[in-house]
């Protein structure tokens, strides 16, 4: 996807060692100029074989004179070698990180396949690529992508991995690039970088790439989602592929070992499971509202005065809503609850239709005092507010507010 003018060695312009020969990790060379960039020594080279970060793809790493090369970048032509502490030389020494580079050289190579494909099946353009460190994403101009569509996808990309087609750079100029089917018009002119996949995909790109099909291994579609009306899809390949399938296959083994049955089978017992907490939840709520009806009788029996106030610790926000609701219902109260939650608490006001009380007009009061947020209606209002808030002094605030002799 970076698209990628020839860098010839000299003082101005770096050698760009990577553009020759990906597989290269070594390299000596002399320094041009230092600088700090955000605190951090940078060296500029007179070649490297370190690729700066750009068209999608991130930076090489690994290290100069046995410092850690942290970020690559470019600038107006020049490459810059961030480093974790300064290197003080006429000369260094330069070792490209070698697992992080092939990972990447799979995963772009691997890009490049699979927008090839999706062209070739579906029409669909790739609009942007990100290689992450985990995942890279392409964006397509579809709308849709079905899940039939993504296994035709793969299975057109493992076809082309295992025919192992050869995979080279080279560059062309202006006069020559016309004659190529690219498979996106280059936005930059003049002499330009082309990785080619034997007679199947034509592309300006800059980045690093391995040297046949076959290296690029596995690719695998983990994903997929909308986005500007487009679709963008998620995917591994190589090393990252097989890694994926790895934890994939542990979950399942251990899924199948937690239900006592075979891979095959693991689907349904999910399933099962899944019909049985659906039950059971609807079983529990019907419970639940049965034992609040029961514990709302009990309170309003027990009540006098317009006020009723509690704090719980052992209901779900849900449950002490329901629990006000029936109080009111079925008779004429103020209900002021609060509860204690895992992660934030929470001040729950409720009261019956007939008592002519505005209950937000104490939602200023409840944000100021409990540093709380929420609102609600005349009837009926619910702030969420810190973890351990001063619930108690509040209700009792609230209380004299509202009725001065409670």
């Amino acid at each position: 996807m970076n698209q990628s003018w020839d860098g010839a060695a000299g003082d101005s312009t770096p050698e760009r060692l990577y553009f020759h020969d990906a597989y290269q990790t070594e390299f000596e060379t002399k320094v041009l100029a230092t600088k700090e960039i955000n605190g951090q020594p940078a060296l500029w080279l007179a070649s490297t074989c370190f690729y700066p970060e750009g068209g999608g793809q991130p930076s090489d790493e690994g290290e100069i004179n046995g410092v850690k090369v942290i970020q690559v970048y470019e600038e107006e032509g020049q490459i810059w070698h961030v480093l974790e502490r300064e290197v003080k030389a006429e000369k260094v020494r330069g070792k490209v990180d070698w697992r992080r580079r092939f990972d990447h050289m799979q995963q772009h190579s691997g890009q490049h396949l699979l927008s090839q494909v999706c062209w070739e099946i579906l029409r669909a353009e790739t609009l942007a690529f990100h290689l992450g460190e985990a995942v890279s994403t392409i964006e397509l101009s579809l709308t849709h992508l079905a899940e039939n569509e993504k296994k035709q996808i793969e299975k057109r990309v493992a076809e082309l991995v295992f025919q192992n087609l050869p995979i080279k750079t080279y560059f062309l100029d202006d006069t020559e690039i016309g004659r190529l089917p690219l498979r996106k018009k280059p936005v930059k002119s003049g002499r330009l970088r082309v990785v080619e996949i034997q007679s199947y995909d034509y592309s300006a790109c800059g980045g690093t790439h391995v040297r046949s099909t076959g290296e690029i291994g596995l690719v695998k579609i983990v994903g997929s989602e909308k986005i500007r009306q487009h679709v963008r899809i998620s995917f591994v390949a190589g090393g990252r592929a097989l890694t994926d399938y790895q934890k994939k296959s542990e979950i399942l083994d251990s899924l199948a070992g937690i239900f006592s049955t075979s891979l095959d089978q693991v689907i349904n017992s999910v399933e099962k499971l899944r019909d049985e907490v659906k039950a059971l939840k609807k079983q529990n709520r019907r419970l639940g509202e049965e034992l609040n009806q029961y514990e709302a009788e009990k309170i309003i029996a027990e009540s006098s005065g317009l006020i009723i106030n509690r704090i719980f610790t052992d209901r779900t926000l849900e449950e002490v809503r329901d629990l006000a609701l029936k109080i009111i219902h079925q008779a004429e109260f103020l209900v002021i609850f609060g509860l204690r939650g895992e992660t934030q608490d929470h001040l729950l006001l409720a009261r019956s239709e007939t008592i002519a009380v505005d209950l937000r007009t104490f939602i200023p009061f409840l944000r100021d005092s409990l540093e709380a947020k929420g609102g609600g209606r005349e009837s009926l209002v619910e702030m969420a507010c810190p973890k351990n808030a001063p619930l108690e002094e509040v209700i009792q605030a609230l209380r004299a507010k509202i009725s001065p002799s409670s």
